[in-house]
């Protein structure tokens, strides 16, 4: 039995795959949250988790030590929740255009940080999240949670950084009414 992350590594790039095992064990329920928070539902997080681990079989060759090898797990579950979720809403994707842009106030949402922060359990906010449409779920996660650019949003999910922008405003608006409903 291997026991540090390095030698597990090393094991599952000679096919090891009781090393292999021992890796999903250590991070699949880590990774399950992140599943949870991009899909509507457990089993949907779950197949998302499934493929998610199959790619990282499949590529723990091209894994090269730079930076953590959680972090590099992460990025191939959000990819591959991404791509789930672009391949399912295609219908969906419903967002704000430039025009509807130029209402927003920038400054409407800001306070919902402060607000969610404290008032609202975990779960809460799981299951609230969990309610928002595919696209401002994904935008929101990407953003919020993973901390990416609006740059980057858009680069992953091939659409303009405005409209990046505005699918996070419209997410919170719509996560701040679901969970001041939800606490009423």
């Amino acid at each position: 039995m291997k026991t540090t992350e390095e030698e597990l590594i090393t094991a599952c790039k000679n096919n090891d795959s009781e090393a292999f095992k021992q890796i999903y064990d250590m991070y699949a329920p880590k990774m399950m949250g992140v599943c949870m928070r991009y899909m509507h539902n457990r089993v949907e997080a779950e197949d998302i988790l499934q493929d998610s681990f199959i790619k990282v079989y499949l590529n723990i060759k091209r894994y090269r030590g730079e930076g953590s090898f959680e972090g590099w797990i992460r990025r191939i579950v959000i990819n591959v929740a991404i791509n789930k979720l672009r391949n399912d809403a295609k219908k969906e994707l419903k967002l704000i255009d430039d025009e509807e842009l130029k209402n927003i106030k920038d400054n409407e949402y800001s306070d919902m940080n402060n607000d969610v922060e404290y008032k609202y359990s975990a779960q809460q906010m799981l299951n609230a999240i969990q309610k928002l449409s595919n696209m401002n779920r994904a935008v929101f996660n990407l953003a919020e949670i993973e901390g990416y650019s609006y740059k980057e949003i858009a680069e992953q999910l091939n659409t303009s950084e405005s409209t990046a922008r505005s699918t996070l405003s419209r997410a919170k608006s719509i996560l701040k009414a679901i969970l001041e409903k939800q606490s009423k």
